[in-house]
């Protein structure tokens, strides 16, 4: 039945998500078409590219949100309004359907996360290459380089890690940070369904708090560990500050990730054997 559930949501959910992410590849294409040309090559042009930068930085905003926004209000309409009604008839447990929707709902918003680093990534490319095929500008690099010597250092030095590791660091704090971003919708929800009255707005308020609280810890868990390095730092202004401090801070952020996922995951699960409060 899961399976039956799985392909369900799948349907219902596809032309909103992939209209919304659709979107981010659009917006990529576009911009990386603008970029590509000498459009910003003149002083003139500079209002249009903090235009154009402050228009790319709210609609990737406003794809994201309206991601989260959609899958949580799935998640809610149809387990806890009249469509519950229809829902909890069906001849499948309780954790089936949360199940389904988790599935469904990590998935999609995975991939808007993903598209959205590979957005800005493709963006800054497109911009760095046809910004270094300048004439002008291969001179100037060249003096840059052998002003701080940037070639003295490796790329872990500058970055924490190896070019392919720090791929697979930064895929799995997504992986993490994703699953806890979901379940937090999530517990907001079952626990606003606690409530007698203004069970949208509770659900709205525990969010809220369990957001503030899921900031608290994961700033503690990754600004701890690396204090000492940081007070040595004020005697040291080497490149590869930043490179230690990623290497504790990358993998502090994914391990508070995933226990926060697994805690929210496992109190989910717990609420679910409650009786459903329907609207």
């Amino acid at each position: 039945m899961l399976r039956k559930l799985l392909k369900h949501e799948w349907k219902a959910v596809n032309k909103v998500m992939i209209t919304v992410n659709l979107g981010i590849v659009l917006l990529t294409i576009f911009g990386s078409m603008i970029l590509s040309t000498d459009t910003f090559d003149n002083e003139e042009a500079f209002p249009l590219a903090i235009l154009l930068t402050i228009f790319y930085s709210l609609s990737m905003i406003t794809f994201s949100t309206v991601t989260l926004i959609y899958i949580y209000i799935r998640f809610y309409k149809n387990l806890f309004t009249a469509e519950g009604y229809l829902m909890h008839t069906l001849p499948v447990t309780r954790t089936q359907l949360f199940h389904s929707k988790l599935i469904v709902g990590y998935f999609w918003i995975f991939l808007n996360s993903m598209l959205n680093i590979l957005s800005t990534a493709v963006l800054g490319f497109v911009a760095g290459l046809h910004f270094a095929s300048r004439e002008d500008m291969q001179d100037i690099f060249e003096d840059v380089s052998k002003e701080f010597l940037i070639k003295d250092y490796t790329f872990a030095d500058i970055f924490g890690f190896p070019p392919l590791l720090l791929l697979l660091v930064i895929f799995l704090l997504m992986l993490t940070s994703c699953f806890g971003t979901l379940l937090m919708g999530y517990l907001s929800i079952l626990l606003g369904q606690l409530m007698e009255k203004y069970r949208l707005a509770a659900s709205i308020g525990f969010y809220m708090a369990i957001y503030l609280i899921n900031q608290i810890i994961t700033s503690i868990a990754m600004l701890l560990p690396s204090g000492q390095l940081m007070i040595d730092a004020m005697d040291d202004t080497s490149i590869s500050f930043m490179g230690d401090l990623l290497r504790i801070m990358f993998p502090a952020g994914t391990a508070i990730q995933l226990a926060l996922g697994i805690v929210f995951y496992m109190i989910c699960i717990f609420l679910l054997r409650r009786k459903v409060n329907l609207e």
